[in-house]
């Protein structure tokens, strides 16, 4: 019961610090999109594809916390397959989630549901999902998702979490229209990472990615739905600040703000279905 308590404290605490609304505990039938999946695994320590064998409805104070029209539930499952995880895990697994209740209290059958959960182990067993909604209907699509996104996590060349703008330049060509501009990206892990735009008059613009100390033609527009296209898509700042470039020249800053524009367009809009992506 202790074991239990503990893990309802934290389900309780992360409910109550997020807008019912905007965050609902339940997403079983919630659709995902690649961000939204990339914020889940790379987040987690134990990613699992699971049946449900049993779903206890819990009242009183292990129910504490629960928001209004929802019933909180001890769910017990079998590992189908761990995709994810720091060592050998049980072969069943016990976690609370929250689902939406109808007008007479009554809520959706889970029993032999498979899902597809995001949690950090707490011992042999016992599991927390790393927010409310972190789990939902299994699929083979959103299994491949995850997988190559964890896949490509492990990659001694694996893209860093970018988390700003060191610097950028511009350097006109020797005809008019032409020229390069550089931005220096800054990273969680301190590792290298830089964006190139190039303009030719034979060929058009074109840009790439380089993650190494020696900036080359790296990566050339990075397919959307890879872990490198999540990176940049997701976390490049809205616009280069000012205070980097404001001692250019305005010709030299107007070219840097089209080619960050020109950047953004081609890698096009981060989607997230989950209008939060914080965890506890």
């Amino acid at each position: 019961m202790r074991n239990l308590l503990f893990c309802v404290i934290f389900l309780t605490s992360a409910a109550a610090h997020a807008a019912p609304q905007k965050n609902s505990p339940a997403s079983a039938t919630q659709s995902l999109n690649y961000p939204d999946l990339a914020d889940f695994a790379l987040a987690s320590k134990l990613v699992a594809h699971v049946q449900i064998q049993n779903a206890k409805p819990l009242k009183g104070a292990l129910a504490q916390g629960t928001p209004a029209g929802y019933q909180r539930l001890l769910i017990q499952a079998k590992v189908i397959a761990l995709l994810k995880a720091p060592d050998s895990q049980a072969a069943r697994l016990e976690y609370l989630i929250d689902v939406p209740v109808d007008s007479r209290g009554r809520f959706a059958k889970l029993k032999k549901v498979e899902s597809l959960i995001f949690a950090r182990p707490i011992r042999s067993g016992e599991i927390q999902l790393i927010a409310p909604d972190a789990w939902v209907t299994w699929s083979e699509d959103y299994g491949q998702t995850v997988r190559s996104i964890l896949t490509a996590a492990t990659q001694t060349d694996v893209a860093p979490h970018i988390s700003g703008i060191a610097s950028a330049f511009h350097s006109p060509g020797s005809l008019p229209g032409e020229g390069e501009t550089q931005i220096f990206l800054t990273t969680r892990d301190n590792r290298p990472a830089s964006l190139t735009v190039q303009r030719r008059a034979d060929t058009g613009a074109r840009w790439f990615v380089s993650l190494g100390e020696v900036v080359d033609e790296g990566v050339s527009r990075p397919e959307k739905n890879t872990l490198l296209w999540y990176r940049l898509a997701c976390f490049l700042p809205q616009t280069v600040p000012d205070t980097l470039i404001g001692d250019q020249p305005e010709a030299m800053r107007t070219e840097i703000r089209r080619d960050y524009s020109y950047i953004q367009q081609s890698l096009g809009p981060c989607v997230r279905a989950r209008a939060s992506r914080s965890f506890p």
